[in-house]
């Protein structure tokens, strides 16, 4: 059920099958036919929890992503496209205040590329018998990475031309920077491109560089005329078969070509008007549903859930198991930004889903900092996210091999040290692809397994809820399996209350590499607050000694403490994350959560 503040809190949009029924099917709900494996009877599901397509600022399409997860073994993939970007919130609406870079190719005779204000000169002669050019393109980063990358869908330029002169076959080009496609009968895989180019004999449309790049020719334009350009109708005519909105507006250039000595181009661009009639959430919500039909029937085992990142301010969270929805941030102000993101969290709770905490380390990558400088940087986010009670989400992303410029095990120590104080997060798995290729080859390649009966909506949330999950690397230890089991009846993720000294831990770890090795780390819960985990390596287990698959231990338990395990490839890597159980001597004091009681 929805929660009855949704309206008035934090939520803006919200649409679902509940609400008019005008999203997707949400793929198979029951998930068998691969065996049953580990201690529950059945094989977890393989989740992508952190995906992004044409709606966000990468290069990869819907179309590659779902490509990637169907090959890759994933049963449910989360769309999270930002919803900042999504909705294009301050993004360009001209060229005034556009960061330029310019580009020159060939030998010029005369050149100019002067912007100025929302105006542009561009002017090129070559000097030899070959072609020339000169190009205004829009900074890569961070001006075309935070105010023009989203989908084209709606997207319009309305291209205003001053004085215009040209000879000898010269042109002018306006580039879009599209996204990357996949293989589909014989349109080919790469990065699309769409190029409009003025000073055409005839206008027409046709394709270039190996079918990549589209071409619409118009005749050279005239002083104060005006023209406006369609990406997604030009995108239709000239790929019949691509779904024209799965289309990042990734880069855009000008460009006055010159193909040979005496030919010029001299443009003068009075203005660029950029209009997105396609950018209010229940446009992105009803776009992203045509994704997953148009996408769906491709890939029948993969399921598909609409979601978004919460990302306009920080922290970037992700919510599962309820309809897609879009924040109002007219509530985000800086007087009531905590209490913003508790409602928020609060919301999704109160509508049956489950929500994680990002990248706690930061959104960048590298370089990696040493370990003094990281030790102190996961004790201050340790701090900093222990203040405001991590505003009560569930799930802690710690499946990266390099992210905030930590390394794994920092991200594994921060959530331990939550863990030792008594806070019950789930770990999971993501890489937070950007790119809709080779997945396997990602450094960030972790996917979430799932002990889940089936891929519905609340089976998920009581997986993900109750930590009944795990992180593996599908490049480095693909197909690979993590379980935990009590005593023979608590489930991995469990808090449990007893006074025996010692409990067995039985161990599942499927597709074992015979060069890995599984270690057991053990932490203290100690509800102190310290900023350090205190964790302890305990056990060291080998491949042959699992029998299938599976390897039981004695623990000791005078003491209340969490156990987890990991694995690690032959490099030492680590490649596999099961969350931990807690074995306490007496009940926590903020109790436990119903999802984690044996």
């Amino acid at each position: 059920m929805t929660s009855p503040d949704l309206s008035r809190r934090s939520f803006l949009t919200v649409v679902g099958a509940a609400a008019g029924g005008i999203l997707v099917p949400l793929g198979p709900a029951p998930s068998t036919g691969r065996g049953a494996v580990g201690f529950g009877g059945a094989r977890p599901l393989v989740l992508a929890m952190h995906v992004h397509g044409s709606w966000s600022e990468g290069l990869g399409s819907w179309e590659a992503q779902f490509a990637q997860a169907a090959a890759n073994g994933v049963d449910v993939l989360f769309m999270t496209d930002h919803d900042s970007r999504g909705t294009a919130h301050d993004y360009l609406t001209s060229l005034e205040g556009t960061a330029w870079v310019t580009r020159l190719s060939g030998s010029l005779a005369r050149q100019d590329a002067t912007p100025s204000g929302g105006s542009l000169r561009l002017l090129a002669e070559s000097s030899t018998s070959g072609p020339a050019s000169v190009t205004l393109a829009v900074q890569p980063k961070p001006c075309a990475f935070n105010r023009l990358r989203t989908s084209i869908a709606g997207h319009t330029l309305r291209h205003t031309f001053g004085d215009c002169s040209f000879s000898g076959g010269a042109s002018y080009e306006v580039a879009v920077e599209l996204s990357y496609h996949p293989q589909v009968g014989t349109r080919p895989a790469g990065t699309y491109r769409l190029v409009y180019r003025f000073g055409a004999a005839a206008p027409g449309r046709h394709k270039e560089g190996g079918g990549l790049v589209g071409v619409v020719d118009a005749p050279a334009p005239t002083s104060g005329s005006t023209v406006t350009l369609s990406p997604v109708a030009d995108v239709k005519a000239i790929w019949p078969g691509m779904l024209a909105i799965d289309n990042c507006f990734y880069g855009l250039s000008f460009s006055a070509v010159s193909p040979g000595s005496g030919a010029v181009a001299d443009v003068h661009v009075a203005g660029v008007r950029f209009t997105r009639s396609q950018s209010d959430p229940d446009s992105v919500i009803a776009n992203q549903a045509r994704v997953v039909t148009t996408y769906g029937p491709r890939h029948p085992g993969l399921a598909v859930r609409p979601s978004t990142e919460v990302s306009r301010n920080l922290p970037d969270l992700n919510p599962f198991g309820i309809p897609q929805f879009f924040s109002d941030y007219a509530l985000d102000t800086p007087t009531n930004h905590d209490a913003f993101y508790r409602d928020l969290v609060a919301d999704v709770h109160a509508s049956g889903g489950v929500i994680s905490w990002n990248h706690p380390f930061g959104y960048n990558v590298g370089p990696l900092l040493d370990p003094v400088t990281s030790t102190a940087k996961r004790r201050q986010v340790f701090a900093a996210l222990r203040a405001v009670g991590g505003y009560g989400v569930d799930i802690l992303e710690v499946g990266y091999s390099l992210r905030g410029q930590v390394d794994t095990a920092a991200h594994l120590a921060l959530w331990d040290t939550f863990s030792r104080a008594g806070t019950f997060l789930t770990g999971n798995g993501t890489s937070d692809d950007h790119s809709g290729s080779a997945w396997t080859a990602l450094r960030n390649g972790f996917l979430t397994g799932a002990w889940a009966s089936s891929t519905a909506d609340a089976d998920l949330v009581r997986a993900l809820a109750g930590g009944r999950v795990y992180a593996a690397h599908r490049g480095r230890w693909p197909g690979g399996q993590l379980d935990l089991l009590v005593d023979d009846r608590l489930r991995m993720g469990s808090v449990s209350v007893s006074s025996q000294s010692s409990r067995k831990l039985a161990i599942w770890a499927g597709r074992l590499p015979p060069d890995a090795r599984v270690e057991v780390v053990a932490g203290p819960v100690d509800y102190a607050g310290a900023e350090d985990p205190g964790t302890s390596l305990v056990r060291t287990l080998l491949p042959t000694s699992f029998v299938g698959s599976t390897r039981t231990i004695w623990l000791a338990t005078t003491t209340s403490r969490f156990y987890r395990v990991q694995v690690r490839d032959a490099a030492g890597q680590i490649v596999g994350i099961s969350n931990p159980v807690w074995l306490l001597r007496s009940p926590p004091p903020t109790g436990i959560p119903p999802a984690r009681r044996a």
